[in-house]
């Protein structure tokens, strides 16, 4: 028998783990919202021990909790379930699992599959009936997708061959079953079908497909904005082509909503400067208040301004010298930089191209 005290000691023991196990810190991962959009962080592409993932689904939602996210889907395999033995195939139970909890959380729980035949594979996103959808044929599996209302993605273009618009993908196109696709994956940016985007009107995606442990920040995601935080809004969104992929310091999107994220992220603390011939030149502070990193260059300037490119951190604030020639004339002058946001991509070979405008008053020689 276990003594009184013993029992009372464990039972303290397994609550306190229970405590710590939930009380997680939270990464607020800020990002700014663009004009008429909420900006949600998103991984529409992960796996469970429901198929070839290595953890349980609750493992999944404590990630996306702790690393700041606002939406998240389990994607578990269709047809490739090698824990079957293990594990009782149900795909419709990673969802059930954590719907509660997402729910408490706060987090946008979004139903869905991956399906693949061959070394071509696609995501399915809103379906109602997962375990209905177990086909080894893309386009049997995609039609019964898009039937249940699903928005559907091509996954990893170029995984395992180079990237080429297959025939499989031209038919699943032709019928109206794609809608998007995996423009990165993991840590993976599949250039070579950087043109699909445009050409085919595809949506960008980007995604951690994570089958083992997430350490915490760093994933690749996918930035959706939409009007309402909910999963109404996330579907229109993807639908309307309202999207950009981030990994690391990069991000892939459209230029009105990669402009509105720069907006939104950057303060100049300074924008009126004054400067006397003699003193050393102003310092321009450049204030990042997201989590995304920006790098730029200077493509435009006065001739009588010069100053050097550089990177405003994550949640930093960047000095950057301006020199400034002794024959500036003086008085008010109204400025505008541009710069390019060599890490904003809008298109292959093209990055985010901004203004930014400052005033900068210059005075008389001081002797």
């Amino acid at each position: 028998m276990r003594c009184p005290v013993t029992q009372k000691k464990l039972c303290l023991a397994i609550l306190l783990c229970a405590v710590v196990a939930f009380a997680q810190v939270r990464d607020p991962l800020p990002v700014p919202d663009i004009p008429g959009y909420r900006t949600l962080k998103c991984d529409f592409h992960m796996h469970t021990v429901f198929s070839d993932g290595e953890v349980w689904p609750t493992v999944r939602l404590n990630e996306a909790f702790r690393d700041g996210l606002d939406v998240i889907s389990i994607t578990d395999h269709a047809v490739y379930n090698p824990r079957q033995a293990d594990v009782k195939i149900d795909l419709a139970r990673p969802h059930e699992l954590i719907r509660v909890a997402a729910e408490r959380m706060g987090i946008i729980l979004i139903q869905g599959i991956e399906f693949g035949e061959g070394d071509i594979h696609a995501n399915a996103l809103f379906v109602t009936d997962p375990n209905s959808l177990r086909s080894n044929e893309l386009l049997v599996a995609l039609r019964g997708a898009v039937k249940q209302g699903a928005f559907t993605f091509w996954n990893h273009p170029g995984w395992r061959r180079k990237v080429e618009w297959f025939p499989l993908i031209a038919s699943a196109y032709d019928e109206k079953l794609l809608h998007g696709m995996e423009l990165v994956n993991g840590a993976t940016f599949y250039g070579d079908a950087y043109p699909y985007i445009e050409e085919k009107k595809l949506g960008i995606i980007g995604t951690s497909d994570v089958h083992g442990l997430i350490p915490g920040r760093g994933r690749a995601l996918t930035l959706v904005f939409a009007r309402t935080a909910d999963a109404a809004g996330v579907k229109e969104a993807l639908f309307a082509r309202r999207s950009a992929a981030w990994m690391g310091g990069e991000i892939w999107g459209f230029e009105e909503h990669l402009r509105g994220l720069w907006e939104g992220a950057i303060k100049v603390e300074n924008p009126d400067l004054t400067w006397h011939p003699g003193l050393p030149g102003a310092f321009l502070r450049l204030r990042n208040l997201s989590a995304i990193p920006f790098r730029f260059r200077v493509v435009d300037a006065p001739k009588w301004l010069s100053l050097s490119g550089g990177e405003i951190r994550e949640e930093k604030t960047l000095g950057v010298p301006l020199r400034i020639a002794k024959d500036t004339p003086p008085g008010m002058h109204s400025i505008e930089l541009g710069l390019e946001i060599t890490n904003l991509h809008v298109g292959p070979g093209q990055n985010l191209r901004v203004k930014l405008p400052l005033r900068l008053e210059a005075g008389k020689s001081i002797q």
